[in-house]
C-alpha cells in the first residue's frame, strides 16, 4: 500500500489563499481483493474535527472512508494548521486501512500471539 499526497493552492478573488490537499492510496492486487471480498469500501477509517491555529476545534469535520482513499480524497481550507491536520489524518486513515487488511488476511487461518513475549518485552498496554 502506498499513500500519495498532492497539494496545491489558489488565490481567491479577495486575495486570500485556498489550500487543497488530496490523498490517494494505491493497493497491491491482494489488498484490492481483500477490500472487495470484505466490502470495506464504506468503512469509516477516521472521523474528527479539525483544529485552528490556536488549537481550538473548528466547524470543519473530516471523515475518511476507504472509498475516499481509493478514489482520492480532497480537502480545501484557508490555513496551514488545517493542511497539516488533514495530512496527518490521511496518514492515520491509511494506517487504519492497513490494520483492517492485516486482520482480514488472518481470517480462515490461525494467529498465535506469545503473551509472555509481549509482557516481558517491556511493552504494556492498558
Amino acid at each position: 500500500m502506498k499513500l500519495s499526497i498532492m497539494s496545491s493552492q489558489s488565490k481567491g478573488m479577495m486575495g486570500g489563499v485556498t489550500f487543497s490537499v488530496t490523498g490517494k492510496v494505491t493497493l497491491t492486487p491482494e489488498e484490492e481483493q481483500l477490500v472487495r471480498h470484505y466490502k470495506l469500501e464504506g468503512e469509516i477509517l477516521l472521523k474528527k474535527k479539525m483544529k485552528n491555529i490556536w488549537g481550538q476545534l473548528t466547524d470543519n469535520e473530516v471523515s475518511v472512508l476507504v472509498r475516499n482513499l481509493l478514489n482520492g480524497d480532497s480537502f480545501k481550507c484557508k490555513d496551514l494548521p488545517e493542511v497539516i491536520a488533514y495530512r496527518d489524518s490521511l496518514i492515520a486513515a491509511s494506517k487504519s486501512l492497513k490494520s483492517y487488511l492485516e486482520i482480514a488476511r488472518t481470517f480462515g487461518g490461525e494467529e498465535v500471539i506469545d503473551i509472555d513475549q509481549l509482557t516481558t518485552g517491556g511493552e504494556h498496554e492498558d
